[in-house]
């Protein structure tokens, strides 16, 4: 009987709080405040020129080789003049793979520096919201994993956090242009009718 008088407090107050424990929970869309905000833009633009200007350098080292390659099946060229173009063209294959590499090592780099500052900048903002809004639990949202969700739902949490992200953008900055941004994710999920 003893410890019956201590078990039923207990329960009840086990019971009582797992009716009270209602966990609020958000989502957040990094794709939709990149694209969405004056800052996400600025940041990501630095991304796309890096970019660009490598798949340029790709290029234009692609044509050197194909134009080698164009020289070499030439009729009129002579044996020597094919040994030579041949090294060329080895030279220009070895240059054209050391580029790719060196490419993606700057690639990645630069996406390193562009993400680690988009989180840095971000991350408060989304904790700020999230305390304030007494969130427990904020799931970042990636395409293919929600099956179903009401989407201004889910877009209600990041814009919130766009406004803020926008409200501490330095001063003074020119907005990059939307183009520039990098292609958002598909739209969450929506429900169906």
């Amino acid at each position: 009987m003893r410890i019956l008088n201590y078990l039923l407090p207990l329960a009840a107050v086990v019971s009582l709080s797992a009716q009270d424990i209602t966990p609020k929970i958000a989502v957040f869309v990094p794709d939709r405040l990149i694209a969405n905000t004056v800052r996400g833009r600025q940041l990501f633009a630095e991304l796309e020129v890096v970019k660009k200007n490598l798949e340029e350098k790709l290029k234009a080292k692609g044509e050197e080789g194909a134009r080698l390659q164009a020289q070499l099946q030439s009729p009129s060229i002579s044996d020597a003049g094919k040994e030579q173009i041949t090294k060329q063209l080895r030279d220009a294959d070895y240059e054209f793979k050391k580029l790719q590499e060196d490419s993606q090592a700057e690639f990645q780099k630069t996406q390193q520096k562009v993400f680690g500052q988009f989180q840095q900048e971000v991350g408060p903002i989304v904790d700020a919201v999230a305390k304030e809004q007494k969130i427990q639990l904020v799931l970042q949202y990636q395409q293919g994993l929600i099956a179903y969700g009401e989407e201004a739902w889910m877009l209600a949490f990041t814009n919130e956090v766009a406004k803020r992200f926008d409200a501490k953008a330095p001063a003074g900055q020119p907005a990059a242009k939307p183009a520039a941004a990098p292609k958002p994710a598909a739209k969450p999920a929506t429900p169906k009718k």
